[in-house]
């Protein structure tokens, strides 16, 4: 007997037994690993679950009927947060539209920027999770470089877990060079175990989240 077979001989005995043809079925691919409950909301759950976990961990969230109200909503938040009536975005087309008295900016994120505005592709209901894909539209920068980040996301993108949102990621046949899973805003306790917001990235997040 190999080393090999050893090995998977004593996990057998601890795990009482097992069948091999299940084993080789979900390597490849055709059974599921086991998803926990908070992984499995559907429909408006699945969107209110992704607010309230997104909110525990320190962001901040407005729902929106429709992409119109942005600019609106996003002008009310600049004006409450004391912040100067301007955003710094990518070319994503969602965002090509009449701003009113916010003025924007395109390009990529620059160090002195007050609000920077991206869209995520998808979310994830389970951790309140946002995934950012980096390119012209929605450059890398624009997620660390803003003192406050703004999110927009439709509600139709999120999804319960981790397995659906990376079926729905492989489904559209998305390949950025990079992608970014933020979970509120920046946050470390490495420096006395207190925590500070704002350690490498911004030091506030909200999401609009439309529909």
């Amino acid at each position: 007997m190999s080393a090999r077979e050893t090995i998977l001989s004593r996990i057998r005995r601890a795990t009482g037994g097992g069948d091999p043809a299940s084993v080789e079925a979900r390597l490849a691919g055709g059974q599921g690993a086991p998803i926990p409950r908070q992984g499995r909301a559907e429909g408006d759950a699945r969107v209110e679950q992704f607010i309230a976990k997104a909110r525990a961990a320190d962001a901040t969230v407005s729902r929106l009927a429709t992409a119109d109200d942005l600019p609106a909503a996003l002008a009310a938040e600049l004006r409450a947060r004391n912040l100067p009536a301007a955003i710094r975005t990518g070319a994503d087309p969602l965002f090509d539209r009449d701003w009113g008295p916010v003025e924007r900016s395109t390009g990529t994120g620059r160090l002195d920027e007050p609000a920077t505005l991206s869209r995520a592709r998808m979310g994830m209901a389970e951790t309140g999770t946002l995934l950012l894909a980096s390119g012209p539209e929605n450059p890398v920068t624009l997620t660390f470089l803003g003192e406050t980040h703004f999110v927009v996301i439709d509600a139709a993108d999120i999804a319960a877990g981790f397995e659906d949102m990376w079926a729905g990621w492989r489904a559209r046949g998305l390949d950025p060079r990079t992608v970014n899973l933020v979970t509120g805003p920046s946050r470390s306790a490495d420096i006395g175990q207190t925590l500070q917001l704002g350690a490498h990235g911004p030091v506030a997040l909200h999401v609009f989240v439309l529909g």
